[in-house]
């Protein structure tokens, strides 16, 4: 079953103050056969139609609602158990903490992603150890461990674009990802963004509480969509105190996080920007089992570090090498062998790196080997 086919039939509150965008969202919701079962501009107009429903699924929030905001409205489906999400033009380091850990999609929202989210509606399911060993992180756990750690573990849907870690504020929720790949972006003073480095199913999230700091200095936002693991992180401070081979593994994926982030300063300083496309879409495929991404070359440009001209004529090349093929806001490699060739230095080094530190030994034998990745 599509995300899109998992919607039909449910209810959903839109809760907006912007008539042409909450007009523009019903007609995408209604083109999923989603019922939209009122439309509120204000948090009074939004409890009044959550009492007045019995058979709510979901809720999509806009954060300030004409200068009020809208927490009263999330405190509620909260108490009822209503699934909900934020869907705003702010920054998320506004959501009190008590919502720090709510999914968080950035206007305009897409379609995909928002049927992506709204497809899980549903309470996450329990996790089997055969889920978590597609991470190669949880993959290299003592069974012991891992068994302790799964309880704890919930299984999302992860959209482009899900902002999951917010710059300067305090970490909520830990991911492994399963086939999601998010993007580690530095955000200057001025709001400058480039991307300094990727986390996908190698690793996870949320490493520096493991090393005794629980906030961040980048923004993490999703970029190819897909499934995580996800804990909250005061559980994971928890099983850290008993799981010594948890806590190493973190260290470790933050060392070759480290490796990796140098690297992407080497290429995008040493390398033209066809040699740093191929590279990134190197780093994507080893951490994605997908056979194409859906992004648009503006994205990519904030990724790269270039104009968007300029990434617009790297694809361009890229696909006359017959390397990729290029449609829409859609790239697919085509031939991995000759664009690591394409790539030359600017890729492998992280990656050997990698397979060298997460393979010394532990204090336990794992569960299953490590997958290699490149």
């Amino acid at each position: 079953m599509t995300c899109r086919e998992a919607l039909t039939g449910k209810r959903i509150l839109l809760v907006e103050d912007d008539y042409y965008m909450v007009s523009e969202l019903a007609q995408r919701l209604a083109a999923m056969d989603v019922i939209v079962a009122a439309k509120c501009p204000g948090v009074a107009e939004a409890l009044g139609a959550i009492a007045a429903a019995t058979d709510l699924d979901a809720a999509i929030l806009d954060i300030n609602l004409s200068g009020e905001m809208v927490f009263p409205v999330a405190d509620r489906l909260e108490r009822l158990g209503i699934p909900f999400i934020f869907a705003t033009g702010y920054d998320p380091d506004v959501l009190p903490d008590r919502h720090a850990d709510k999914i968080v999609l950035r206007k305009p929202v897409e379609v995909e992603s928002l049927a992506l989210v709204l497809s899980d509606v549903a309470r996450p399911r329990t996790v089997s150890i055969e889920e978590a060993l597609q991470n190669d992180l949880l993959a290299l756990l003592p069974a012991h461990t891992l068994k302790e750690l799964l309880p704890l573990l919930s299984r999302m849907n992860v959209p482009r674009g899900a902002v999951l870690e917010v710059a300067h504020q305090t970490i909520s929720r830990v991911y492994f990802p399963l086939d999601c790949v998010g993007s580690l972006i530095a955000v200057g003073s001025g709001g400058a963004r480039i991307e300094t480095g990727l986390i996908g199913r190698e690793g996870m999230t949320g490493f520096g509480i493991a090393l005794g700091d629980e906030r961040t200095p980048h923004e993490l936002v999703n970029q190819i969509e897909g499934f995580a693991l996800a804990i909250a992180a005061d559980d994971f401070k928890l099983v850290l105190k008993d799981a010594p081979e948890l806590d190493l593994l973190a260290g470790r994926f933050a060392r070759c996080l480290g490796i990796q982030v140098s690297h992407t300063a080497l290429a995008n300083g040493r390398f033209d920007i066809r040699t740093r496309l191929a590279r990134w879409l190197l780093m994507v495929d080893d951490r994605t089992s997908k056979s194409g991404f859906d992004l648009t070359h503006e994205y990519l440009s904030i990724m790269l570090g270039a104009r968007r001209p300029s990434v617009t004529e790297a694809i361009h090349v890229l696909e006359g090498e017959r390397l990729i093929r290029s449609t829409r806001s859609h790239l697919e490699l085509r031939d991995r062998p000759k664009l690591l060739q394409f790539a030359g230095e600017s890729y492998g080094t992280p990656e050997a790196e990698y397979r060298r530190l997460m393979s010394l030994p532990i204090v336990a034998k794992p569960l299953a080997r490590l997958a290699a990745v490149g």
